[in-house]
């Protein structure tokens, strides 16, 4: 993965990430549980005050969320990752798994712009979201960790 500099290393990041989170008392431990439960708290929780810290919040979950992906399923970060023009990740960041591609930010942005009720929570984006539900018309037919499961 080409990167800018030591600090847009995603893989450093998340760590940084996870750290960050386990002080506020979520438990981001690179689990799939952490992704189930921990990631919905902080998407209720840590409300961004302005486009700056909203900008923030999303490269930092595309961070522990991407990293998290690669650690348990194998795949790899792909791309450039951004920690300061996070909205860039949005192009340009991906996670690859056997010829499959995703963008771990697409969710996070969709979210923060238009909110739960219309992108649901993020534990349904990972198991049953298809590509009828929300704005983020995507390939999920049965939710991301399925798909990912069936490029193994």
């Amino acid at each position: 993965m080409k990167k800018l500099n030591e600090e847009d290393d995603p893989k450093q990041i998340a760590k940084k990430v996870s750290e960050k989170y386990l002080r506020k008392g979520y438990k981001l431990d690179f689990s799939i549980e952490s992704l189930e439960k921990e990631v919905d708290k902080i998407l209720e929780n840590e409300i961004p005050k302005d486009g700056v810290a909203s900008g923030k919040l999303v490269a930092e979950l595309t961070a522990y969320f991407g990293e998290t992906i690669c650690r348990i399923f194998g795949a790899r970060w792909k791309g450039v990752y951004y920690i300061e023009n996070s909205g860039m990740n949005f192009y340009c960041c991906k996670i690859k798994k056997n010829g499959f591609e995703f963008s771990p930010s697409h969710f996070f942005g969709y979210y923060l712009s238009n909110g739960k009720n219309s992108e649901g929570s993020f534990k349904d984006y990972l198991y049953v979201r298809d590509n009828s539900e929300g704005i983020l018309k995507d390939f999920l037919g049965g939710g991301l960790i399925t798909k990912i499961k069936s490029v193994e």
